[in-house]
């Protein structure tokens, strides 16, 4: 039987951090269930991604091996997350999804329209321009808004990952979410294992990190809150002198140029410069293996999209305690051993992460993992495959099966002159699309 071909389009996910995560995490889970479920996966990303000089190369698109790039940013957590062989970067979406015959797309945060009729899927994130409207112009609004009507309406269906979003949906968008599919992705498990080359004190040495710290791995974003962070370890840092605070991630924030500088001027003001480190971008290994040896994870969020958000849901898997602000879709990762506080408290921060380093000097048992090896790998393994037969639904639903879009192809080819795929015309891109049905 001829495999179902299902393309993830990489771009929209690729612009920021906590998207390139979340596409790597549902490719990490899709592909373990792929072999089982007879689907074939490509993952297609822009060649305006490419230098120029590669882009004036490529007539239609160019497949690449991930170990030939040289990712960092987004693209290179979307590799470490997902650790696919082959990256596909097109010029033309559609005359390449034709030449590699792809069934369905998505999910993606792009509007793709009719798309030729082939189905696609849309993914909403959050709907954080509503509830914290003071954070978007009302150009960002209303873009956004536009955008998320089109998706439901486009699109065969819309993932979401969380009750949160899909209820949002219903209420912003009722008409269109009438005649909708809205999924909720099954709670996605990435790999948590990592390897240092040099060990976990050499890493803490490398970044002047002592060996108690308290880690926060997210963007400096305002809804992030790292400056209600900077405040509660404040009020604990007389108490626990050996305690160092660690951020991870971009530190930029464009919605507001001068935040940063506020944050900085914070850390001096309550005279914690020493003991407070930001180390921006890190490898994913070195961030897994921070999760794994810090005393707790902090994430005081203001909005997420769905549970797991800024390191939280690998914390949950490695064991690390964590500390979350008191929002739904945090309190929607069942298996996280967390406490939550009122988000818009320092005080109420502080107190929970007391309360955790008491119970682990106490000797609390707060470090066992939830899951072992075989069983994240069984879960995760159940995810994909929830994930694929969502979307082997749709093109079935669609009549644009693998072999239905053959059987055209062939058609148009022996009624016309010119080749129907243009890109499979000539011996070089035929062999470009031998490449990737290979590999994928």
């Amino acid at each position: 039987m001829t495999p179902l071909s299902i393309a993830f389009v990489a771009d929209y996910f690729c612009a920021w951090m906590g998207g390139a995560n979340i596409l790597g995490f549902m490719l990490n889970c899709a592909q373990r269930a792929a072999p089982v479920q007879n689907v074939r996966i490509h993952l297609l990303l822009s060649a305006r991604t490419l230098p120029a000089a590669a882009q004036a190369q490529i007539d239609d698109f160019l497949p690449l091996r991930a170990d030939q790039l040289r990712a960092d940013g987004p693209l290179a957590a979307l590799i470490d997350t997902a650790r696919p062989e082959l990256l596909i970067f097109y010029k033309d979406l559609e005359r390449t999804l034709d030449a590699l015959q792809i069934d369905v797309v998505g999910p993606t945060g792009m509007d793709l329209g009719r798309l030729g009729g082939r189905p696609w899927f849309a993914y909403i994130p959050d709907f954080q321009h509503q509830h914290l409207h003071q954070f978007f112009s009302q150009d960002e609004r209303f873009g956004r808004d536009r955008l998320f009507r089109a998706l439901v309406e486009n699109s065969v269906g819309v993932f979401v990952n969380s009750a949160t979003v899909a209820s949002d949906i219903q209420q912003l968008y009722p008409s269109a979410a009438r005649n909708a599919r809205i999924l909720r992705i099954p709670q996605l498990l990435p790999r948590v294992d990592y390897a240092l080359p040099d060990g976990i004190d050499a890493l803490r040495a490398r970044h002047r990190v002592r060996s108690r710290y308290i880690l926060s791995c997210s963007q400096r974003w305002l809804h992030k809150q790292h400056d209600r962070i900077i405040e509660a370890f404040a009020r604990v840092a007389d108490e626990q002198p050996d305690l160092d605070l660690v951020f991870t991630g971009d530190t930029a924030e464009t919605r507001d140029p001068q935040h940063g500088a506020r944050i900085e001027a914070l850390i001096d003001a309550r005279g914690l410069r020493a003991r407070v480190r930001y180390l921006g971008m890190i490898a994913r290994d070195e961030q897994l293996a921070l999760i794994d040896h810090a005393q707790l994870l902090v994430q005081a969020s203001l909005f997420e999209g769905g549970p797991g958000a800024s390191g939280t849901l690998e914390a949950a898997l490695l064991g690390t305690p964590i500390v979350a602000s008191d929002i739904g879709p945090n309190r929607e990762l069942y298996f996280a051993t967390a406490r939550f506080f009122d988000a818009g408290s320092s005080e109420a921060l502080a107190q929970q992460i007391r309360q955790s380093l008491a119970a682990q000097a106490a000797g609390g048992n707060l470090r066992t993992p939830p899951f072992d090896a075989e069983q994240i790998e069984f879960l995760a393994t159940a995810c994909g495959i929830q994930l694929l037969a969502a979307m082997r639904a749709a093109a079935a639903s669609a009549g644009l099966t693998r072999q239905a879009q053959r059987a055209e192809a062939t058609a148009a080819l022996a009624t016309s002159a010119a080749p129907a795929i243009s890109a499979s015309a000539t011996p070089a891109a035929a062999a470009k699309v031998a490449a990737a049905t290979q590999l994928a």
